[in-house]
């Protein structure tokens, strides 16, 4: 598909911008920028103040004193869910598109994916994202190409951990599949929890090789620090292959992979972190599930290793995993 600049639509809807933030003064003007200056200007910022104790918002009420588009809500801090929950909750946008505040929109990101849920009528966009601390000098993009998914293709995709991500931020949704869906509150992979329900609501998705989000690696992200919290995956998981079972048989072996991931990461991390109890409670998982992902084709080859390993014992299994398995 050829860029925004040439034969885009020209009718343009409302979208709502959702930014959660929490303490987020270090990064939060950053974020802010790259919002401002899209090049798709027909928005509605919205920025939910999760109870900050910084100078965030500060900076937030400055940016919204400098831009009409920009609106400020503050509450007590509930967590990220409830941030978004609340964000949806008062966005008008017939759009919507989630950024974390110590995140960047990339250029052009917002016209193409709105250019691409527009031209394919389809519910949900998502682009591509970089991770790192900094995105470096960004290259010259003439043309992108766009992918279709059905519902199930999509839902399965992400249990494999292919292409598509669980992710709330790097996507525009229509804004109606999120009606009497919430974020659960309190609980982190929140994004993970939820996705297989929106999609569910879809007729069908896009993605586009075209970069659109920067996800900023602090010390501080979910994925480079330890917590107990980070053992929600295991009841997420659970809850996702239980669903699929009840909703989606097809989906039953991509659900088993997900959770199979999800155990082979927090045993490496119990290990690590001396959590005995429950390195004993993922093993039972995985002992129960790697047989049936071993000879599943579909499985990426970094879970089969794990597999192979596994059947070495739980100490050699303990051993490698460390390496292997290390976010």
């Amino acid at each position: 598909m050829k860029l925004f600049t040439e034969n885009h639509p020209k009718e343009k809807s409302l979208i709502s911008v959702i930014v959660p933030v929490f303490n987020a003064e270090t990064y939060l003007a950053a974020c802010l920028d790259s919002i401002i200056s899209q090049s798709y200007s027909y928005l509605e910022i919205i920025i939910i103040n999760d109870g900050s104790t910084d100078f965030s918002l500060k900076i937030a009420n400055k940016y919204a004193d400098q831009d009409d588009r920009i609106k400020v809500f503050s509450f007590e801090n509930e967590g990220l869910s409830q941030a978004r929950n609340h964000g949806l909750a008062v966005s008008t946008g017939e759009y919507v598109i989630f950024v974390d505040s110590d995140d960047l929109l990339l250029p052009g990101a917002i016209e193409n994916l709105w250019k691409t849920i527009v031209e394919y009528d389809v519910d949900i966009v998502e682009g591509k994202a970089i991770r790192g601390k900094t995105h470096g000098k960004l290259p010259i993009i003439k043309s992108y190409k766009v992918k279709l998914f059905d519902p199930l293709e999509a839902i399965e995709n992400i249990l494999y951990q292919k292409m598509l991500l669980p992710s709330a931020w790097g996507k525009i949704y229509k804004k109606n599949l999120f009606e009497n869906l919430l974020f659960e509150k309190g609980i982190l992979y929140e994004d993970l929890d939820l996705f297989y329900r929106i999609y569910e609501r879809t007729f069908k998705v896009a993605s586009i090789d075209y970069p659109v989000y920067f996800y900023r690696d602090t010390e501080g992200s979910l994925i480079n620090s330890w917590k107990p919290q980070r053992l929600d995956v295991l009841k997420v998981t659970e809850k996702i292959e239980n669903h699929m079972h009840e909703n989606h048989p097809d989906l039953i072996n991509a659900a088993i992979d997900r959770r199979l991931s999800a155990n082979f990461n927090m045993f490496s991390l119990c290990s690590v972190h001396h959590d005995h109890d429950n390195v004993l409670k993922c093993w039972e998982i995985i002992k129960k599930h790697r047989k049936k992902s071993l000879f599943n084709p579909k499985v990426r080859i970094k879970n089969k290793i794990g597999i192979l390993i596994s059947y070495g014992g739980r100490y050699l299994f303990k051993t490698v995993a460390k390496r292997i398995y290390r976010n």
